[in-house]
């Protein structure tokens, strides 16, 4: 049967509400406060919640943020009905993780109404989780020892490309835990972290749980973001981040991870995970120092040679190590060189804006999606798509015309 909860102060309004939807033959408790509704949600496991915003020792705000932050709540409806009138206070509501905002007093009919409205879509949301592919993700890890050297303009411009070739859903992971800037590069509000599911136990996670912190960009390009205080960053366990993983390689094309500059216990589980690692380096010794490091560390973790690919990015126009010298110092080829384009970093940073899609005819954009298609999965290469997206069309005119020459 279908579970409604209801908190309020006002022992009248649970009786109005309950007038409400005493036809739709529903199950119904109540609670006091935000605290108490809190316990209540926790051993009924309500599919819908209705309420109030000022109340004591919790309110109606806190409570939403409160059942958003457990799992098992990241999907219910939350229907706050409140005297609270502004536009403000219904932003506010919406914030905090509501679904709706219905103002008191109000007429049961339209309150019956919303409800059925609010379980019907939450029903649709369930019977609508992506199915499994056939085909996993390919796994692609974006790192560095060494802060500084792009790596998150690199994932970021990477993984839109990716969007853009093929005409699908990347999903970037925010794993610099500590700083991680995804969401800000992309302009994006800060809503749901790593963080909401970090004390979920590792056998309860599943897409569901997942699905309720992806955010999506207006790209295509799908993303979790890492939590917005350092003092969250350690929350997630290494056995979450890796149950995610396979769960979710399992719903996309392409998973891209935006890395920590370091080999702690959640790199060492997305770099396990990866198909390719790309390894950021800048024309200087600290970072070739780092880069050498790193490839060291590859080894003796026991990953492959071909698994790793070195990535140049020129981050300033002169005395720079040459190509050459970091290639001999690393032994290792470099893949690709991005080229000095500061203006265009700095400029995607400040607005959230990723520079493929600000600027589609810059050369760095073309490199960019050259280097998508380069490193996509080997049947999307080797077959047309029977609907070929533009950035395909301009990828494999640029790759026929250099075949030619």
């Amino acid at each position: 049967m279908t579970k409604i909860l209801i908190v309020d102060d006002d022992p009248i309004y649970h009786k109005m509400i309950a007038h409400a939807i005493e036809s739709l033959g529903f199950e119904r408790a109540t609670a006091s406060n935000g605290r108490e509704g809190l316990e209540k949600a926790r051993e009924m496991k309500p599919d819908l919640v209705i309420t109030d915003l000022m109340m004591p020792e919790m309110g109606g705000y806190d409570l939403a943020r409160a059942l958003r932050r457990e799992a098992q709540f990241a999907h219910i409806p939350i229907l706050v009905l409140t005297s609270k009138t502004d536009l403000e206070d219904k932003l506010k509501s919406f914030e905090a993780g509501a679904d709706d905002h219905l103002n008191k007093p109000f007429q049961s009919e339209e309150l019956s109404v919303r409800v059925q409205a609010l379980l019907r879509r939450a029903e649709h949301a369930r019977e609508t989780v992506p199915s499994q592919r056939k085909e996993l993700a390919k796994i692609i890890a974006v790192h560095s020892l060494r802060g500084g050297t792009g790596s998150t303009s690199l994932a970021i411009n990477l993984s839109v490309g990716l969007a853009r070739v093929w005409k699908t859903t990347p999903l970037l992971l925010d794993l610099s835990m500590v700083a991680g800037q995804v969401a800000l590069m992309l302009n994006m509000a800060l809503r749901r972290t790593w963080s909401d599911i970090a004390h979920t136990l590792v056998d309860e996670i599943d897409y569901s749980i997942l699905d309720s912190i992806i955010s999506k960009h207006e790209s295509g390009l799908a993303f979790i973001a890492a939590p917005a205080l350092p003092t969250e960053a350690e929350q997630l366990a290494p056995e979450s981040l890796g149950k995610a993983i396979d769960i979710l390689r399992h719903h996309y094309d392409y998973i891209i991870t935006d890395l920590s500059h370091d080999f702690g216990g959640l790199t060492l589980q997305a770099l396990d995970a990866a198909d390719e690692i790309l390894l950021l380096v800048t024309p200087e010794m600290a970072s070739v120092r780092a880069a050498n490091v790193a490839i060291d560390t590859y080894a003796k973790l026991g990953y492959p040679p071909e698994k790793i690919r070195l990535v140049l990015n020129a981050t300033f126009p002169k005395q720079g190590l040459s190509r050459d010298k970091i290639e001999n110092a690393l032994s290792m080829q470099v893949t690709v060189v991005i080229p000095y384009t500061a203006e265009l970093f700095i400029e995607a940073i400040n607005y959230g804006q990723p520079f493929v899609l600000a600027h589609p005819n810059e050369p760095i954009t073309s490199l960019f999606e050259d280097l998508a298609f380069f490193l996509s999965k080997e049947e999307q290469k080797n077959n047309k798509p029977a609907d070929p997206s533009e950035i395909w069309l301009r990828v494999y005119k640029r790759y026929s015309d250099k075949r030619k020459v």
